[in-house]
């Protein structure tokens, strides 16, 4: 009995999701004599629960009344089934449940396949090498499964992408069910009038759009570069008579791989896309990228446009992901992460040898040769040496190095000699037994593999005699790639067999293209935008059963680049949670990104306006101290003391749970004294003195004055014994990173659970059960703390030592001149009028809502049909 009302349900939700709704559904069953009414409402009801379920999925920004269609997938479901098997069958079975989930979540935001003709935009916010194609396949399995006809990948601008998509996508959703599905583009062929359903030329030219579209149980799949010629013929294909006439009924997904790619902004190609979906009455077109700043500073007013009006969804974060992060830390760490350090895998390319490894300009190109600097050597032995560990532990997966210093082709052409002669000497040296090259094996081998444990990851280190003996097995075995729109060995990882390779290249190996088993790295290729140098970083994402095996060269001022970019995307990520928890729509969303002295955000700023955010709702901390400066030192010490003593003759004290105390309704006069005695180096462009007190002075000015009271903590830790104010107390512990010489940098000082310090009921142990983005609008939900500032005080032992042998790595000692202490500042979401608001300096930019911005003339990045 029980099995026949678990295939009577499978055939009553899949009714309910494509005919109506559940009650639609349910006359059907009843006047079909199907089931009783008792029944009835056994489905009905199991239905709204498995949508109630479906819909908690998140977080996403979407409209305030979303439609309430999709209850998830079922058993039955074909196209689902065989991709989830897939899964099962690579080993990645531990992936199902969370990639079930978010997909789940996705396809519950597209229309209602049967409801009224109708369109969508949205954006899927992932992270560089994170999965998405895997997210986007799942998403077109299960839409395939509610009878799309049609799913439409934009992959990218260059043949790699397109064909690693292509491959993709036939192997985890054609080849298991082929009589399923139409694949109408394939491996070496890209749309073509004259070529679907075949590499070959002899493909059904006679079959229009209309053939495919009216197709019964069967969905078409097409994998199209995002190239003005391509796209032309796409759309001269869809917008026969015949075809516009079987999309009024047919449903279509148009994945956009590389959302931000060409398809904002651009002179052809986004009017080309544009056009597209004009001829999609029922089309759901979702964009994908891990970079979205061009993205969300579309017009949101612009109807027309890619704007994702209907939903903004970040991807929650893989587990086991390595992303910015985990390698390079951040600038202002968030309060979420207690590892907040990165990993010991970022090494040194100092500015003398750059120009050894890419020309200084384009003029410098024609007779370039790279130098093997003692960095470019390390990064190839450690290439192989890495390897050589896999292979020792059984690891026989693919392995590659990068080499990315230039976006010309010839230079890379240069490189290709040059990376096989140091080969070749290094399996010479090992095969003959030379103990010097030996010995310096050994060496980076020790040090290395001591700056980054194996045993972090719970599995033993591999001792340096066994690598040895597979490094020139390793050597052997490699191929020496350049991969560009010119070669014609481009990079390939064979099936069935272990691939190790050294990739050089440029622009097609900086976007979309996966480098399997990344070990070694060498990159110092300049660009001045956010998203672009995001997508060069091809060596984020997983690194299951080598985690501790992966290095990267490149100079400082990449590293703190990179560093200032995690910082980025995690407060990028914050706004969009905060939006979602206030039920922010996307069309209201005004996603703020924090801007860089010498980087731009993207090339295609849009409706993004510069000092378009303030100080209103900002955390800002200190992580900078000169701890060789008695002066320095000492009048910012004194300048605390005199502002706690001044709140203590006005305000009573509260003891904190730490040992500190609070100083509640503290005037704003005792606060501006104490900030402008206060001196914050100027290496911290985020705290300039002055800007915070013009901020505080306009907020002062309202009608409805706000930040004229202030709470002030002081905070209390495990350091040394330490007194001031009057007020007796332990210091905190801050270790700065290494090789600091004068200037310290702490990085962190404040712990999440700071940020509500001064609201007494949420304790500590609630806190830290809280996202950052729900304790901040705790702060605007109390009506103690929404228009008041928290100003919170750390004294810090000028003794202060790494926590653990895993922070030695990359923390030291103090060893300051005298004692220390750090700030932190809290500003509520105070409000404001638009004249008072453009005059604050800001660190961030966002859309300008409502108002329009000028279109900012760009070039296409495709005009050709190949790169």
């Amino acid at each position: 009995m029980a099995r026949d009302l678990e295939k009577l349900y499978r055939v009553f939700a899949d009714w309910a999701m494509l005919q109506g709704g559940p009650n639609a559904a349910a006359e059907t069953f009843l006047s079909g004599g199907m089931a009783d009414e008792e029944t009835v409402d056994i489905l009905v009801a199991r239905f709204n629960s498995n949508v109630g379920a479906v819909m908690t999925g998140g977080p996403v920004i979407k409209p305030r009344h979303e439609e309430s269609w999709y209850q998830g997938a079922l058993d039955s479901d074909a196209c689902w089934g065989q991709f989830r098997q897939k899964l099962e069958d690579k080993g990645r079975a531990a992936l199902i449940p969370s990639l079930n989930s978010a997909s789940d979540t996705i396809v519950r935001l597209t229309p209602n396949p049967s409801g009224e003709p109708k369109s969508a935009r949205g954006l899927v916010v992932g992270f560089v090498q994170s999965g998405k194609t895997t997210n986007f396949t799942a998403v077109a399995a299960k839409l395939a499964d509610r009878r799309y006809r049609m799913v439409i990948v934009l992959a990218g601008i260059h043949n790699a992408l397109r064909q690693q998509t292509q491959l993709r996508l036939d192997d985890d959703l054609v080849s298991g069910i082929p009589g399923r599905w139409f694949s109408i583009t394939g491996k070496h062929s890209d749309f073509d009038l004259t070529k679907i359903g075949d590499d070959s030329n002899k493909g059904p030219a006679k079959h229009d759009a209309v053939t495919y579209l009216t197709a019964e149980g069967k969905t078409s799949l097409l994998v199209v570069k995002k190239n003005a010629v391509i796209l032309r013929k796409l759309k001269k294909w869809l917008e026969k008579p015949t075809a516009q006439k079987a999309l009024k009924t047919a449903q279509v997904l148009v994945i956009d791989d590389e959302a931000d790619q060409a398809s904002v902004e651009s002179g052809t190609i986004n009017p080309l896309i544009r056009d597209i979906l004009a001829l999609l009455p029922r089309g759901a077109y979702i964009g994908y990228t891990a970079t979205p700043f061009a993205n969300v500073f579309i017009d949101p007013t612009d109807a027309s446009d890619l704007y994702p009006r209907d939903f903004i969804y970040p991807l929650p974060k893989p587990e086991g992901y390595f992303g910015p992060e985990m390698l390079f830390g951040r600038d202002v760490p968030g309060l979420e992460d207690e590892n907040i350090d990165g990993y010991d895998m970022i090494r040194t390319i100092p500015d003398e040898d750059e120009f050894k490894l890419r020309p200084i300009s384009k003029k410098d190109v024609d007779g370039f040769t790279p130098t093997v600097t003692a960095e470019l050597r390390a990064a190839i032995r450690w290439f192989v040496m890495a390897t050589a560990a896999r292979r020792r532990r059984q690891d026989f997966g693919d392995s590659s190095m990068l080499i990315h210093t230039s976006f010309q082709t010839q230079v890379h052409d240069e490189y290709k000699p040059v990376i096989k002669k140091e080969l070749d000497s290094l399996k010479w040296s090992v095969e003959h037994s030379q103990q010097e090259v030996i010995e310096e094996l050994r060496h980076q081998w020790i040090d290395e593999t001591s700056r980054v444990p194996a045993e972090d990851w719970e599995r033993e280190a591999v001792p340096f005699n066994a690598v040895l003996d597979r490094v020139a097995s390793v050597v052997g075995e490699t191929r020496v790639i350049v991969d560009n729109y010119r070669s014609e060995d481009r990079l390939h990882y064979e099936d069935g067999q272990t691939n190790t390779v050294i990739a050089i290249g440029g622009n097609t190996l900086s976007r979309g293209i996966t480098l399997e088993g990344l070990v070694s790295s060498v990159f110092i290729r300049p660009t001045n935008t956010y998203d672009t140098l995001l997508q060069m970083g091809r060596w984020f994402g997983f690194r299951t059963g080598y985690e501790e095996l992966p290095r990267i060269w490149m100079t400082k001022g990449l590293q703190h680049a990179f560093r200032h970019l995690a910082l980025v995307e995690h407060e990028m990520r914050q706004d969009m949670e905060v939006y979602e928890l206030q039920g922010v729509t996307p069309s209201e969303a005004a996603v703020k990104i924090r801007t860089h002295p010498t980087l731009r955000v993207t090339a295609k700023m849009g409706a993004a306006k510069p000092q378009r955010i303030s100080y209103a709702g900002a955390r800002l901390q200190t992580r900078f101290f000169l701890r060789n400066d008695e002066d320095w030192l000492s009048t910012n010490w004194a300048a605390a003391d005199q502002l706690l003593s001044q709140a203590q003759r006005r305000v009573r004290a509260v003891d904190l749970h730490n040992g500190g105390k609070l100083f509640k309704g503290v005037s704003v006069s005792i606060v501006r004294n104490f900030l402008e005695s206060f001196q914050i180096l100027p290496d911290q462009s985020d705290m300039d003195t002055g800007m915070i007190l013009r901020y505080i002075d306009q907020q002062n000015a309202l009608d409805d004055a706000q930040l004229t009271s202030w709470n002030v903590a002081l905070m209390s830790g495990t350091g040394s014994a330490c007194s001031i104010g009057g007020i007796e107390l332990t210091s905190v512990v801050r270790a700065p990173y290494r090789d600091g010489g004068a200037l310290a940098d702490i990085k962190t000082l404040m712990s999440k659970e700071d940020l509500v310090v001064d609201i007494e009921d949420i304790s500590a142990a609630t806190a830290r059960d809280r996202t950052e983005a729900q304790l901040k609008l705790e702060r605007m939900a109390r009506h103690e703390t929404s228009s008041r500032g928290l100003l919170v005080l750390y004294p810090i032992d000028q003794n202060s030592e790494p926590a653990s042998e895993r922070s030695k790595q990359v923390r030291e000692k103090m060893n300051a001149a005298g004692p220390l202490v750090g700030l932190a500042l809290v500003f509520p979401k105070t409000t404001y009028s638009k004249s008072e608001r453009d005059s604050v300096q800001s660190t961030h930019i966002a859309v300008e809502l409502p108002d329009h911005a000028e279109e900012i003339d760009t070039h296409d990045e495709m005009h050709g049909e190949d790169v």
